[in-house]
């Protein structure tokens, strides 16, 4: 099976899960799995757009374009397997203009990296917590597979600092544990503008997370928890 294939149906996904359907269930960790549900219907759904608007600029370098295919390739990955567990809150978001540089098919790859930065940084946030959360609920593959994909969030963030010109863009010994309790992380994000089912706080719109994801344009490899 191709890497799309495997993708779009999510069997990969699927086949972790199972592994974790005869767990107890814990409200602790059913909260952070919601809301990390949630943050990936977003970052999806964020993503559908960022693709969208850099395949209708063609000065976008290649090098930025197969960056960002790579990160939405990563991000379905993410999608599929979180969204087997848990429900989103929601899959409608306001996403603020700045994020992109501008309303309509603006583009601002500097404004992008920013926002791609600072987003990832309350997503690996949002993974520690998973570990923490999952591990004191006696969810040890769990607490394993949200390392996983903290790892990953933090690739998205370097990749952020790039963009941005940051110098140097890896620029951590550690990751930062700024926040310790989701509803933090929530609050921080809407505070950047953002709106989880209803309007944020600056300019932008509604975007809804696509019913029908499109296929990455780039295969990415390991495409499941371990």
């Amino acid at each position: 099976m191709s890497h799309t294939e495997s993708v779009t149906n999510g069997e990969g996904a699927g086949r972790a899960v199972e592994m974790l359907d005869h767990m107890p269930r814990d409200a602790s960790v059913d909260e952070w799995g919601v809301f990390a549900s949630t943050t990936e219907a977003l970052t999806l759904t964020l993503l559908t757009e960022l693709v969208r608007r850099t395949s209708l600029q063609p000065e976008v370098p290649s090098s930025v374009s197969a960056i960002v295919d790579g990160v939405y390739a990563a991000e379905l990955d993410h999608w599929l397997f979180i969204s087997k567990l848990y429900e989103p809150s929601t899959t409608k978001f306001w996403i603020p203009d700045a994020l992109f540089g501008g309303a309509g098919d603006a583009l601002d790859l500097t404004a992008v990296g920013q926002g791609v930065a600072a987003g990832e940084h309350l997503f690996v946030n949002t993974y520690l917590v998973g570990v923490t959360t999952c591990a004191a609920a006696g969810r040890p593959e769990l607490a394993r597979y949200s390392a996983e994909l903290a790892a990953v969030e933090s690739e998205h963030r370097l990749l952020g600092q790039t963009l941005a010109g940051a110098s140097p863009p890896n620029d951590l010994g550690f990751a930062v544990f700024e926040f310790d309790r989701i509803g933090q992380i929530e609050e921080a994000l809407v505070g950047a503008g953002f709106g989880l089912g209803e309007q944020g706080g600056s300019a932008g719109r509604f975007y809804d997370l696509p019913q029908e994801p499109i296929a990455p344009r780039v295969p990415v490899s390991s495409n499941e928890p371990r």
